[in-house]
């Protein structure tokens, strides 16, 4: 009869590789989880455009994009969306939001914007809620005299 031999400092071994393996993957996700920003908090209309303005404050136009309507983003291009945001946003200091008039899964808002050179001028930003979440529709100009 046989009898096995069995090395404990293999499994020993074993367990120990899987316990760093199982941290290492907990930090991963963590990490990872906290790299969504503005996905989760566009629960309504004034939070978007709240962000935006943000967004457009601090010249992060690549996370102005995200708070794009996604299918048009796609239809013409992430490059089009970040050049479009640049192009009517370049004169703007401040979006403030007056008033936001939501109908089923589009809102109209009603914004006051103030430009560099002090003078504040109302526009309109229309948003269209995708599949739950809120978004601006990108068919409008910040320009000063355009609207």
């Amino acid at each position: 009869m046989k009898i096995l031999y069995c090395n404990v400092n293999i499994f020993v071994m074993r367990k120990k590789i899987s316990l760093i393996f199982g941290v290492v993957a907990t930090i991963v996700l963590v990490f990872l989880s906290g790299c969504s920003p503005q996905t989760i908090n566009n629960n309504n209309p004034e939070t978007v455009l709240k962000n935006f303005n943000k967004d457009i404050e601090n010249g992060d136009f690549k996370d102005a994009v995200k708070l794009l309507n996604p299918d048009t983003v796609s239809s013409r291009g992430k490059i089009w969306a970040e050049r479009w945001i640049k192009l009517n946003t370049y004169n703007v200091k401040n979006i403030t939001v007056k008033d936001i008039r939501i109908l089923g899964g589009t809102a109209h808002a009603t914004v006051e914007i103030t430009y560099k050179d002090g003078k504040t001028e109302k526009n309109a930003i229309d948003l269209i809620k995708n599949n739950g979440t809120w978004y601006i529709s990108p068919f409008f100009s910040f320009k000063e005299g355009k609207q």
